[in-house]
C-alpha cells in the first residue's frame, strides 16, 4: 500500500476556492456545519482482514479510491435542528401515529404464504408511520418499534453536541441536499429514488461526478475508518476495544479484542473520545452511520471507486452506543430499508474532491 497523506480542512474553504474580494467568501465558509478532512485516495484491501467477523464482511477484495472529504464528526443534534428549523422538514420517524393501521400491517407478517417482495412492501408501508427501532439501554435489547421515538425523543438524554439519532437514509440525504443548496452546490441526491446525481442533476454511478454534499460510500467509509486502509480493527486505529476510547457496550462480551470496561448507556458529545490518525472521531461507536450505497454481498474482483446501486437496503456502519465490540469493528455492516431508522442511527457528511 502506498503512503498516504491527510490534510485537515476547516469548513468549506478548501472545497470552494474563493477569489480575493469575492462577495460570497465569508458566507460560503459558513455553509459547512462540521470541519472536514481531506482523505487522499489510494488502494487498500477492503473487508475483514482479521477473519473474525461475519460472512458478509468477506471476501477481502482490492479497492482503489479517489480522494474525498469527510466530516470529522457525526452530524449533531444542534446541526440537525438548524436544518429542521430552516426547512420545516419532517423526518421519517415523525409520520402519523396510527396504532390500528400499524397493528393491521404487523398482523399480515405472520402469513406463511408471504413472498419476499410482499414482505418488503409491507415493511415499507409500516415505515410510513411514526416511530423508530428502540434499543433499551436498561434491558440491553431491541424492543421493536416505539411510535414515540424520533430525533427529538430518542429515549436517552442528549446534549446539542451529541450525534442526532433516529435518522433514516432519506433524512440524511435530504440534509445533505439542504447543505449543498446553502453552499450554492448541485444537490447530490434524488431523495425519491436514492440516486446520486452529477453536477447537471443526472443520475450517475460515478461518485467522483457528484459535486454536492453527500454520505460517504461504503468503501470510502471503511478506508477512512481504517486510517487510509491500514489493517486495524477499530475506527480509532486500535485493535483492542476499550470503553475509555470508544462509546459502546464495553462492559460485556467475550472477544479477544475486548478489554472490559464501562457502558455509558447513551451517546456522548462528538469529539469526546480520541480521534484516529486522520483526525476523525467516533468512526467506531457513538452513532451508527449511514453510507450512500445500497447493500450487496462483496465480490472478489478489484474495484475502482465502487458504488452499489442494486438492492433495496442501505448500509449502516461504525458500531453504536448500544452495540458490543463485535459491532464496533470497522468491517461490520448491516442492511436497512431506505426509510428505516432507530435510536442508534445517525450519519456524517462527505464530498468528492
Amino acid at each position: 500500500m502506498k503512503e498516504h497523506r491527510f490534510k485537515f480542512v476547516k469548513g468549506l474553504l478548501p472545497l470552494i476556492v474563493i477569489a480575493a474580494g469575492a462577495s460570497c467568501s465569508e458566507k460560503a465558509a459558513d455553509m459547512v456545519t462540521a470541519d472536514m478532512i481531506l482523505v487522499e485516495g489510494g488502494t487498500f484491501r477492503m473487508g475483514d482482514v482479521f477473519g473474525d467477523g461475519a460472512e458478509n464482511e468477506s471476501p477481502v477484495h482490492q479497492v482503489t479510491l479517489s480522494s474525498f472529504y469527510l466530516s470529522r464528526h457525526e452530524v449533531t443534534l444542534d446541526d440537525f435542528r438548524k436544518f429542521v428549523l430552516a426547512t420545516k422538514y419532517v423526518t421519517s420517524a415523525e409520520g402519523p401515529n396510527d396504532p390500528e393501521a400499524r397493528a393491521k400491517i404487523a398482523g399480515q407478517f405472520s402469513s406463511p404464504d408471504l413472498s419476499d417482495s410482499a414482505r418488503s412492501a409491507l415493511r415499507n408501508e409500516y415505515l410510513k408511520y411514526s416511530g423508530a427501532g428502540y434499543w433499551d439501554a436498561g434491558q440491553r435489547r431491541w424492543l421493536g418499534y416505539n411510535p414515540e421515538t424520533n430525533w427529538k425523543n430518542p429515549g436517552i438524554e442528549q446534549t446539542d453536541r451529541d450525534p442526532v439519532l433516529a435518522i433514516s437514509p432519506v433524512d440524511a440525504m435530504t440534509y445533505c441536499n439542504w447543505l449543498s443548496s446553502k453552499a450554492g452546490l448541485p444537490v447530490a441526491y434524488d431523495v425519491n429514488t436514492g440516486d446520486i446525481l452529477d453536477e447537471n442533476g443526472r443520475p450517475t454511478t460515478d461518485i467522483t461526478q457528484v459535486k454536492g454534499y453527500r454520505l460517504p460510500t461504503e468503501a470510502e467509509w471503511e478506508y477512512a475508518a481504517r486510517e487510509g486502509g491500514r489493517e486495524v480493527r477499530f475506527g480509532n486505529g486500535k485493535n483492542i476495544a476499550r470503553s475509555a476510547e470508544i462509546n459502546f457496550r464495553g462492559d460485556e462480551g467475550d472477544y479477544g479484542y475486548l478489554e472490559l470496561g464501562e457502558y455509558a448507556a447513551k451517546t456522548m458529545p462528538v469529539g469526546s473520545y480520541p480521534p484516529n490518525r486522520l483526525g476523525l472521531y467516533d468512526m467506531s461507536g457513538n452513532a451508527w452511520e449511514w453510507v450512500s450505497d445500497h447493500y450487496a454481498e462483496y465480490g472478489d474482483a478489484p474495484r475502482n471507486d465502487p458504488y452499489v446501486t442494486a438492492g433495496e437496503g442501505h448500509i449502516l456502519r461504525g458500531g453504536r452506543w448500544g452495540g458490543d465490540a463485535f459491532e464496533a469493528r470497522v468491517f461490520h455492516r448491516s442492511s436497512w430499508p431506505m426509510t428505516d431508522r432507530c435510536n442508534n442511527s445517525g450519519f456524517r457528511i462527505a464530498r468528492s474532491e
